[in-house]
């Protein structure tokens, strides 16, 4: 039993094992922008629906606690395998492998790297400014005004850009990281290729589109105020 744990470890100490973990946490990163997004596309129908919805959740706060802790963990497990890899891949590439690499890969897989470091900075500012205030706030009724006018908000221009700009790196980063995903799980090349395709449409365009819009919105546009 100890020998067949121990074979399971050191499978995702290789970097076969490695590129799995990258998928399945990239996958689970995928689902929970998904329920993310429903739950903020709620800020549109005005500021009681979205301060009912958050203070809903507040309701159930150890649950969320424990809901976090995982993502905390997918996160981390996804960026340091990307990053090991991506440093042990220019530590094993010679100029010539990285030339071909480059003509035969495309935009979107060579701004892997950059895109994920971009998100990093957004995720840290984004838990820093609303999601850290957000546990301090006492007045259910003072949500919708903190996201969407406070300086912590999308009432400081520059998070606005800050949180624009990642949006469009996460469509960068979706785009070749849902279907290199499935590859990587060996799906990608069966039948089911033109589903994931399909469906891969969703995650790299209108997941993150629907995050720009909410940002544009209420931090360009003012709520469509002028």
């Amino acid at each position: 039993m100890n020998k067949a744990l121990s074979k399971s470890v050191n499978i995702f100490k290789s970097t076969i094992g490695k590129k799995l973990l990258v998928a399945i946490t990239g996958l689970m990163v995928c689902l929970f922008l998904v329920f993310h997004l429903m739950n903020n596309l709620i800020i549109f129908t005005g500021p009681e629906n979205f301060n009912q919805l958050v203070g809903a959740l507040e309701k159930i706060k150890p649950l969320i606690r424990i809901m976090e802790i995982l993502l905390v963990i997918i996160f981390f497990t996804h960026i340091y395998n990307s990053a090991f890899l991506t440093w042990s891949s220019k530590r094993s590439s010679s100029n010539k492998y990285m030339h071909l690499s480059k003509t035969s890969s495309t935009i979107y897989s060579r701004t892997m790297f950059f895109s994920g470091s971009v998100l990093l900075i957004f995720i840290v500012t984004h838990l820093s400014t609303i999601w850290f205030n957000f546990q301090n706030i006492n007045d259910h009724n003072k949500y919708y005004y903190f996201v969407t006018e406070s300086a912590y908000g999308f009432g400081n221009i520059f998070i606005t850009i800050l949180y624009l700009f990642s949006m469009l790196l996460l469509g960068f980063h979706l785009r070749h990281g849902f279907e290199s995903a499935f590859k990587t799980l060996g799906i990608k090349n069966s039948k089911f290729e033109k589903i994931i395709s399909t469906i891969s449409v969703v995650f790299w365009l209108f997941i993150p589109l629907g995050f720009f819009s909410i940002a544009f919105w209420f931090g360009i546009l003012d709520g469509g105020k002028w």
